[in-house]
Formats: C-alpha cells, sequence, structure tokens
C-alpha cells in the first residue's frame, strides 16, 4: 500500500483509523464561568488594594481637611463598591466596573502629561489605569458568561 491509498482509505501510516468527522472540542462552561468569575474577583480585590496603597500618595498634595475627607469618601466607596461586588451584592458589580471605567477615561488622557512631570506618580497611575481596565474588561467577560450560561 502506497501513501496515497494509505490517505484514501482512512488508514494511517501506523494503521490507526483516522476519524471522518471533525473533532468538537467541548468546554465544560461551568469551568470556564468559575474562571471568569475567580478572574474579576481578584481584580476587584487588586482594585481596591491599590486604591489603599495610593492614597498616601493622593495624601500628600492635600493640606485641607475638606481634601482630606474627600480623598477618604472617595475611597470608602472603591473599597466599599468592590467588597460588595465580590459579595455579589444586587448592582454592586456594575456600579465597580462604571467607576472603574470612569477612573480609566479620567486618567489615561494625563498619562503622558504625568510622565514628563513625575516618573513615580506616573508609574502608580499606570498601574491603577490598567487595573481598572483590566476589571471592566473582566467585568463583561463575566457577564456575558454569565448571560450565556442563563440562555442554556
Amino acid at each position: 500500500m502506497n501513501a496515497r491509498e494509505t490517505a484514501d482509505s482512512g488508514i494511517g501510516l501506523h494503521g490507526d483509523a483516522l476519524q471522518s468527522t471533525a473533532l468538537q472540542i467541548h468546554s465544560d462552561s461551568a469551568t470556564v464561568n468559575a474562571l471568569s468569575e475567580r478572574v474579576f474577583k481578584i481584580l476587584v480585590l487588586v482594585v481596591c488594594g491599590w486604591s489603599l496603597i495610593e492614597a498616601p500618595l493622593e495624601l500628600n498634595g492635600t493640606d485641607a481637611h475638606a481634601g482630606l475627607l474627600a480623598l477618604l469618601l472617595s475611597k470608602l466607596l472603591v473599597v466599599g463598591t468592590g467588597l460588595a461586588a465580590v459579595a455579589k451584592a444586587r448592582f454592586a458589580r456594575g456600579t465597580f466596573a462604571f467607576l472603574c471605567g470612569a477612573s480609566v477615561l479620567a486618567i489615561a488622557p494625563a498619562l503622558p502629561m504625568e510622565f514628563n512631570h513625575s516618573f513615580a506618580i506616573a508609574i502608580f497611575s499606570s498601574i491603577e489605569c490598567f487595573s481598572k481596565a483590566a476589571c471592566v474588561l473582566a467585568f463583561g467577560v463575566a457577564s456575558s458568561r454569565d448571560k450565556l450560561s442563563r440562555e442554556r
């Protein structure tokens, strides 16, 4: 038997029968959903933690009590909404994703100017921007996976 006859007959060179139908790759949707949820929760905790790590840098620029109060309230809002999103409280996930998205839209255009002004602050802002953008992306993936699993 030559190579052409082997290919035509559906039997491989080693005598293994080749499958005539295409292999279908099935993914366990529950595993994928759990993974997307886990990634989203981890990114929410990263954003909340980074928000608290970055607070002393933001505190250096504020001397007034009103600025300190505004900083504390903003950190409380981010961390509170983030923890509620991890706990799957109603509307908390969408609210947290909105806060992250709005923050990215506010921070990203100013990043080039921050690199000219202070490299250290620009690095902190870049990490904040990337982590929040990743959180918004993970929210989109997790919510789309959730919708797909509900339709089935």
